[in-house]
């Protein structure tokens, strides 16, 4: 493998529509210095069968591989394929989505132009913007960020683990960032793995955005998480509605948080590991959510935490 090889890994399940067109715009890169690592997860639609069809197509460039067990979900798949992959760059792949030709370009010249700043024993985080689409491809908006009215001027960790702004689909990773991510003790208790490791690069190192949108981020009918408008009067209906939901992601976050502690409380402050006690707990209060009011990047998301957390 190359010096700076980038390995391209993706979790595949059930994604027979669409995973042909995202491996061709992978093909399609102007960056032709990646490996593509694909692994799915028990997908009983003929997903399988495409993915062996270009692995025989395209044997120096897309491995198929097997972990001989059922994950049940993105996170733990995506884990353990970073667990697998021993690159110096790691790029994170969704089976739904496409990527524009300049993608891996773009994101490799992000993360020399960090590397070159800060190190490369630096833990970094590069990521994109993503035009949002329904399931033919149609744009529904061109940026998902302020789709999701998300800021992207800096990035704290702690307001990444109260609302997580990254796209797995989206970023890529250094070794030094898969590395100190990987130390997780926990790997069941935590949300999703662009959260997580958005979050450890974040406080060890650094996250880069690209303010462009690089891919494609397909809305459908089986998403693993969608995309949301933050603003929209439907959205704010279902949240009211869904205050069950709303709890139970919460409790997620706050297991996660338990973890983020347990996994690096040495290298944490007494500051930091303040905030975590306190976040952690069944109930924070309003008063510590009010405190830390500048990590929201809306008001609902605020109120909500507030009164429920």
């Amino acid at each position: 493998m190359g010096n700076d090889q980038i390995e391209i890994v993706m979790a595949a399940y059930n994604g027979m529509p669409y995973i042909g067109e995202q491996i061709d715009s992978i093909l399609s890169q102007t960056d032709a210095n990646w490996h593509l690592t694909i692994s799915d997860d028990g997908s009983t639609d003929g997903t399988d069968t495409v993915i062996k069809d270009y692995a025989a197509r395209y044997p120096g460039k897309v491995r198929a591989v097997h972990s001989g067990r059922r994950f049940g979900g993105a996170m733990p798949h995506f884990m353990w394929l970073t667990e697998q992959c021993d690159a110096p760059y790691i790029a994170y792949c969704d089976d739904d989505d496409t990527w524009r030709v300049d993608k891996l370009s773009k994101l490799r010249e992000a993360m020399r132009s960090a590397e070159a700043t800060h190190g490369a024993k630096m833990p970094l985080l590069v990521f994109s913007d993503q035009m949002v689409t329904d399931a033919d491809g149609g744009m529904i908006a061109p940026s998902l960020m302020r789709y999701q009215k998300q800021y992207f001027g800096a990035f704290d960790w702690r307001g990444i683990l109260l609302q997580n702004v990254v796209t797995g689909g989206a970023m890529m990773i250094n070794r030094a960032l898969a590395d100190v991510a990987l130390e997780c003790c926990s790997t069941r208790d935590i949300t999703m793995h662009d959260c997580w490791m958005a979050a450890v690069a974040a406080r060890f190192g650094n996250v880069i955005y690209i303010d462009e949108p690089l891919g494609t981020y397909r809305q459908h009918g089986t998403n693993s998480v969608g995309a949301k408008n933050v603003g929209s009067l439907a959205h704010i209906v279902r949240k009211i509605c869904g205050m069950g939901e709303i709890r139970e992601a919460l409790q997620r976050k706050k297991r996660q948080a338990a973890v983020f502690e347990q996994t690096y409380h040495s290298r944490l402050t007494a500051e930091e590991r303040g905030f975590l006690a306190q976040f952690v707990q069944a109930r924070s209060g309003p008063w510590f959510y009010w405190r830390n009011r500048r990590l929201f990047h809306d008001i609902y998301r605020l109120a909500g935490m507030m009164l429920l957390g």
